[in-house]
């Protein structure tokens, strides 16, 4: 069987692209098997499994633009995984990697819409520094997403295993001005990780974060629940080391400090090392010390408001199920929740959690998303009076698309 995908590559991170239709038809005339997989989620490890389940005898990449990471990640199973055959071509139909002759010729023609996303690195440095990993995947035992180095001569500590436990698409930041030494250079011969130095990046990641202590949350905890506040007076974008400070438990990320492993930055939680470095058991030490400060909903939708205070001016309150706004918290079983309400000195706004897409509205939307999270819509014929009926069925087509 011969397996065909195709990638993409920005600042390191892969995408994996849709095929068009003259492709399909490609794959379809010549018995290939059209390929995905998530590069998000699942780890290198993972990566060779599957490949092992699927029992490909012919494996092409095809790489849509520059990627040198790409380049690593087909050599790496290729020196795994010596039964199967792996290829990488560009869209241009140059031979990168292998030796497609299988093709006959016959170059598939790829062409994409794909455009450059570069805030997935800024994405995955802030989960580092916060713990706050949104579109963390529901599969036990969690990978391990990031590591943090304080120095590159600390990679010789690390047995080799580790590095293939995480992501696909994950990030070893070292916190140094880049340097090709050997410790580098061994580790990008081994598996195709993504490296990130201090001085190659665009921004100043811990500079946006808020430094706080587990008490200082607390009060901020106590500040939403009772008056729907979430102060950010230096309009942060997140909180350093927030999922250890308020307890969420097992984390994906990994610190390494000349003086030991942690699973923060601020080096409150250390690991025990096993002398094969296994990521799983560190998780266990991490979840038999975790402390939740509040239900695990609340602990994530926090984040969440605390960078959209960062977005207005003066004091923003919010409409969730957890806060007191008009109405008091509620807490008991409720949904999924699909919206927050913001109201400031800017306005009112809706964000849909799903989208990450704000808009403005009304006083009274926000008196209706909040009757509705709180299941208290016996309260609105009184406070909207005569116009009750059109203003729940216009807020009804909205939330619930008709």
């Amino acid at each position: 069987m011969i397996g065909l995908t195709i990638l993409a590559e920005n600042e390191g991170w892969l995408y994996q692209l849709d095929p068009n239709d003259a492709l399909i038809a490609f794959c379809e005339q010549h018995r290939f098997t059209m390929d995905r997989y998530d590069y998000d989620q699942h780890t290198f490890l993972d990566l060779l499994d599957y490949m092992e389940f699927q029992e490909f005898e012919h494996y092409l990449f095809i790489l849509h633009g520059a990627g040198e990471r790409t380049l690593r990640l087909v050599a790496y199973l290729q020196q795994r995984m010596l039964h199967v055959q792996f290829h990488l071509m560009n869209d241009q139909g140059d031979v990168l990697f292998g030796d497609p002759s299988f093709l006959e010729g016959n170059v598939p023609h790829v062409k994409s819409g794909f455009s450059k996303q570069p805030i997935e690195l800024q994405n995955a440095l802030m989960s580092l520094f916060t713990g706050v990993y949104p579109n963390a995947t529901s599969r036990q035992p969690q990978p391990l997403r990031h590591v943090y180095v304080e120095e590159t001569d600390l990679l010789n500590a690390i047995e080799p295993e580790l590095f293939d436990q995480m992501t696909i698409n994950s990030v070893v930041y070292i916190d140094q001005p880049t340097r090709h030494d050997l410790p580098v250079i061994e580790l990008m011969s081994r598996t195709p990780v993504l490296i990130a130095f201090s001085n190659t990046l665009p921004f100043h990641i811990k500079e946006w974060l808020a430094t706080v202590d587990r008490e200082s949350i607390q009060r901020a905890f106590q500040e939403w629940h009772e008056t729907s506040i979430v102060s950010n007076p230096e309009r942060r974008m997140g909180i350093l080391d927030y999922a250890t400070l308020v307890g969420m438990g097992i984390s994906h990320r990994l610190f390494l400090f000349q003086d030991g492993v942690f699973s923060d930055y601020g080096k409150t939680k250390p690991l025990h090392v096993t002398s094969d470095f296994n990521f799983f058991q560190m998780q266990e030490q991490q979840w038999m010390k975790s402390n939740a400060l509040a239900p695990l909903p609340e602990l994530v939708l926090y984040p969440i408001l605390f960078q959209l205070a960062s977005v207005f001016q003066g004091e923003s309150r919010f409409v969730t199920p957890y806060n007191e706004y008009e109405l008091p918290r509620t807490n008991g079983k409720i949904g999924p929740l699909a919206m927050i309400g913001i109201q400031n000195n800017e306005g009112c706004f809706t964000f849909e959690l799903m989208t990450n897409r704000l808009f403005e509205t009304d006083e009274m939307f926000l008196a209706i998303l909040e009757a509705d999270q709180k299941e208290r819509f016996d309260i609105l014929p009184e406070r909207l009076g005569a116009d009750y009926e059109s203003a729940v069925q216009a807020y009804k087509e909205l939330i619930y698309r008709g």
